[in-house]
């Protein structure tokens, strides 16, 4: 199955998303996305997974699985599946059980449905570790049965715990994200891009899309939009690295991409914020000292 980019996007991107017999899919698309990408998937005849989870609160999970099963005419047996995902008490009606047990049902609704194309949104919101290796099991059972599994998440660190190699949904279309473990660094390497770290997973970002970085506890943080990533160093290391690049130290916890800088904001007298061109418009505290030289190195870019 394809699916144009560009249903997903504002703009006239190239490309097809492929979900292809037997493999896995992993992308990090936008939250304020998903709910288009959900409902494109939907038209294109796959079975979407998403936040909510749709049961009959009367009913306790055993039922539950002996209707699916037989709706789906699958041949894998209930008390397989019940002993496979660990579920606790499998009389108890759906209105008593937990999330983390409710939310088993779902894996087991993936392999029982008789469609060729699974998809998760955001399957690991709010869920429990033993869960998500429970999915690791539901997804290798779903590539034996020559499925295809998507995994849409609105964290990259989440689509790195479905598997090594991720892609993401940009205004430029699907790009894969470039790791430690898919890249080979030479010279010329991190010229445009530089390390960070997410789940424990070293990738490259590109500079010119990073809005700004901030120290907080020790550590620096790197924000891409409504992303958030670890970067191994010190703000001071940092300045000097994303000095000629055009990152400006504006505070003394905080240096900002001037190209991403949309306005400067006189608070009071003494009190500035530099204005993120984002749509969350993120104001960035900026030091009386800096008021005036901020300026003039706009005015030079």
């Amino acid at each position: 199955m394809e699916i144009p980019v560009q249903k997903l996007t504002d703009s006239q991107t190239d490309g097809n998303i492929i979900m292809t017999a037997g493999e896995t899919l992993a992308v990090q698309i936008p939250y304020e996305r998903l709910g288009l990408f959900e409902k494109t998937l939907q038209n294109e005849g796959t079975h979407v997974f998403s936040g909510s989870l749709l049961y009959y609160k009367r009913m306790n999970l055993k039922v539950h699985i002996e209707y699916l099963r037989k709706w789906y005419n699958s041949q894998l047996k209930t008390e397989d599946l019940i002993r496979q995902f660990n579920i606790a008490d499998v009389s108890l009606r759906m209105s008593k059980q937990s999330r983390s047990e409710i939310q088993k049902l779902t894996y087991i609704h993936a392999l029982l449905s008789g469609n060729k194309h699974i998809v998760f949104i955001d399957p690991f919101i709010n869920t429990v570790t033993d869960n998500i290796h429970l999915f690791h099991k539901m997804k290798e059972q779903l590539m034996q049965q020559g499925k295809s599994l998507f995994v849409a998440t609105s964290r990259l660190e989440d689509a790195f715990i479905v598997q090594p190699d991720v892609m993401k949904l940009t205004e430029k279309g699907l790009q894969i994200v470039e790791t430690a473990d898919n890249t080979e660094e030479d010279g010329s390497q991190n010229v445009s891009k530089i390390k960070v770290r997410a789940h424990d997973k070293t990738i490259f970002v590109t500079i010119g899309d990073i809005e700004y970085l901030e120290s907080q506890d020790g550590k620096v943080y790197i924000n891409l939009g409504s992303e958030k990533f670890i970067m191994e160093s010190t703000l001071q290391a940092a300045e000097e690295q994303l000095g000629g690049h055009g990152f400006y130290r504006c505070h003394r916890s905080y240096i900002v991409n001037l190209h991403k800088v949309k306005e400067i904001i006189t608070w009071s007298k003494n009190t500035y914020s530099v204005i993120i061109s984002n749509p969350e418009k993120s104001k960035i505290p900026l030091s009386r000292a800096k008021f005036n030289e901020i300026q003039e190195k706009l005015v030079k870019l």
